[in-house]
């Protein structure tokens, strides 16, 4: 089976001139944890995700371990502060341009090898060679089309 059998199509995009602010609303509201980048002629830019905003947002201090004592930290207060400004930011600012992409005629077990060999990333935009975006695929997906096809299975016997 190809990516492009097995892939949700037409997914959910962003457009590198909203506010990141806009944008994680409308993630948060259709349950999701990634938003393709899009700029106006359709072309992947790069990928808006929930942690590449809080990584926008935690101070670095913070996540380097600079910082002995973390319980001593001011945290909510900073924490918001720095969501206000960077839900400000156009997404063009934040956005991850180091995405995985696969192509439309990568095989199931292409796409799955390339998702744990990245280490880092639960989806896979599945692109054309002019990088226009034809749809999503996650870890989740994949295993979900192996679980029915097991399903399938058992009931053919």
């Amino acid at each position: 089976m190809i990516a492009s059998k097995f892939m949700v199509a037409q997914p959910q995009t962003c457009r590198l001139d909203e506010q990141a602010g806009e944008v994680f609303k409308r993630m948060r509201s259709l349950g999701l944890r990634l938003m393709p980048a899009i700029d106006a002629g359709g072309t992947v830019k790069g990928v808006l995700s929930t942690l590449s905003l809080l990584g926008h947002i935690v101070p670095d201090y913070i996540v380097s371990g600079d910082l002995d004592a973390i319980s001593y930290a001011p945290d909510f207060g900073l924490l918001r502060k720095h969501y206000d400004i960077v839900s400000n930011w156009m997404v063009a600012d934040i956005i991850d341009t180091q995405y995985l992409s696969v192509g439309p005629n990568e095989s199931l077990l292409s796409v799955a090898a390339a998702l744990i060999g990245s280490g880092r990333h639960e989806y896979a935009l599945v692109v054309e060679t002019d990088g226009g975006l034809l749809g999503i695929i996650s870890a989740g997906d994949i295993l979900g089309l192996l679980a029915q096809m097991a399903n399938d299975r058992q009931n053919d016997v």
